[in-house]
């Protein structure tokens, strides 16, 4: 019966690892987040030390910050489309469903990376990138991303980046699943042995 009921554990566990990948990768989707390289990485793993199952999830590093955003720096900010004075504060709701303040800060050392260099992608991936206008010289061509890239990261350095809990999700839900995958599948366990043992 150990047997038996191991390998439905393990199943179980596994079952559990694809759906916090494919719901994760469904809320990247969602969120208009999905098609590169975060949701690409986003995999499990499961670990067996002296049958002490553990589940890792890995993805792209970045992926943290997706998830939970980045706290801004605050301040204040004249003029263009975001005028205002900002806490910089962010929040997210993790996976027991509670709104917590991201760990990670512009500023703080815990935000790994260039933001500056990460909008210069953004801009070329959203097709952002100003061009010259039709009718002067070197028209249509593509002008500097410098100024843009300077107001954008002004903008995100001071309110921060919100988190979509792309991942917190789809772990709250999964988790919920699996307690209940794991009670059915002992439940059914006994009943068998109990029915094996009757009928011997």
């Amino acid at each position: 019966m150990r047997d038996r009921i191991n390998r439905r554990f393990e199943n179980s566990i596994n079952d559990f690892g694809k759906k916090v990948v494919a719901l994760s990768k469904g809320n990247l989707q969602k969120g208009k987040k999905g098609g590169g390289n975060l949701e690409k990485s986003i995999r499990y793993g499961i670990d067996a030390p002296n049958m002490v199952y553990s589940v890792n999830f890995y993805m792209e590093g970045y992926g943290a910050f997706v998830d939970a955003g980045v706290e801004g720096a605050g301040g204040v900010l004249k003029g263009g489309k975001y005028p205002g004075n900002y806490s910089g504060i962010q929040e997210y709701k993790n996976y027991k469903s509670e709104w917590v303040r991201s760990p990670f800060k512009f500023g703080s050392g815990r935000s790994s990376g260039s933001i500056y260099k990460g909008i210069g992608s953004f801009i070329k991936k959203k097709g952002l990138q100003p061009r010259v206008k039709k009718g002067k010289k070197g028209g249509g061509q593509y002008k500097s991303t410098v100024g843009l890239k300077i107001a954008m990261v002004k903008v995100l350095w001071t309110k921060g980046i919100k988190g979509i809990s792309f991942f917190q999700n789809a772990l709250r839900v999964s988790i919920k699943n699996f307690e209940n995958d794991i009670l059915t599948a002992i439940k059914f366990d006994l009943l068998e042995e109990i029915r094996t043992t009757t009928n011997n």
